[in-house]
């Protein structure tokens, strides 16, 4: 006969065999919690990286801090000659630095451009040919370089010695370039030459230099006066009714990887900017693959956006 067990007695013995049944626990009730708040400390830490990147980059493109699509590396650039003359003239009475050449001087290193002007600072009446160079730029402030443009007695002995400065080119070292906006203009350094006895005119000689976007591959640079300048039958320089584009040299500047380009400009064409007002020159920068670049200026002709091909096509032949 099988005695009775009370409830408590039959819920103690299934308690104990359901024990027996059950493995031993193997993981530490301690650790496993601490582990769970490592995870969500880590979950939580992520989270809030994340969140601040998004914002920093919404902030830096609303500032700049970020660059741009627009912004473009610099390219590979060589120095792109015409020839092999020391300058080339490019239009009529138009003349380029081609090949310039390093001199040394009492300020130092100096760059020929192989231009030459009639100036001379002692006398009104007097003349002397004096070389056209340029030469690096100092105590800019931190981003800039440029150049100075000089007349120097650089010939019959001279020591390289400078005039003065006449004109000076500067331009960002940064690298990039901002293919939404136009590029600055070239720089007119000028000089006068000495007082003819037999007239009242004097002629205003003007070297044109302008350095080269970076963003360009090897890029080809191109020259437009709105007012253009042709030889008549007697053999003088006349202005002209239509513009005049031409294709320039390029040379690398000294103490710099930046190009730049130089040209001495017909007497005729000079003195009807300098002493009547007419517009002044434009550049258009072409790339190896096309692109284009417009200078300060275009608008004249409505030349800002301009393909290579169309570009090409307004060059002299």
């Amino acid at each position: 006969m099988t005695s009775m067990l009370s409830d408590e007695d039959l819920v103690r013995a299934l308690r104990t065999r359901a024990d027996v049944a059950l493995p031993t626990m193997t993981l530490d009730p301690g650790e496993t919690v601490a582990a769970g708040r490592r995870r969500r400390r880590q979950r939580a830490i992520g989270g809030s990286v994340s969140a601040v990147a998004a914002l920093a980059l919404v902030a830096g493109g609303a500032v700049g801090a970020i660059p741009l699509p627009h912004r473009t590396p610099v390219g590979t650039q060589a120095p792109r000659m015409l020839g092999t003359d020391p300058s080339v003239e490019v239009a009529q009475n138009m003349w380029a630095a081609n090949v310039p050449v390093l001199r040394d001087g009492p300020d130092g290193s100096w760059l020929d451009l192989n231009l030459s002007v009639e100036v001379d600072s002692r006398s009104p009446t007097g003349g002397r040919i004096y070389a056209v160079g340029v030469q690096a730029l100092g105590d800019l402030p931190d981003g800039r370089a440029g150049v100075t443009v000089a007349a120097r007695d650089g010939y019959d002995g001279g020591d390289g010695s400078s005039l003065g400065t006449a004109a000076t080119v500067t331009w960002s070292t940064d690298r990039t370039l901002d293919r939404g906006a136009l590029y600055p203009a070239a720089r007119r350094a000028t000089f006068l030459p000495p007082e003819s006895a037999s007239s009242d005119w004097r002629s205003t000689v003007v070297i044109l230099v302008g350095d080269v976007p970076p963003g360009l591959e090897n890029p080809r640079v191109f020259v437009t006066y709105p007012v253009g300048v042709n030889e008549d039958v007697d053999g003088d320089d006349v202005i002209a009714q239509t513009g005049a584009t031409f294709e320039v040299p390029t040379f690398r500047a000294p103490g710099s990887d930046r190009l730049l380009f130089a040209v001495r400009e017909n007497t005729t064409v000079a003195n009807f900017i300098e002493l009547q007002g007419s517009a002044p020159p434009f550049t258009t920068f072409v790339g190896a693959d096309g692109a284009t670049v417009a200078g300060e200026g275009c608008g004249r002709l409505d030349a800002c956006e301009l393909t290579a091909d169309q570009v090409l096509a307004r060059v002299q032949p």
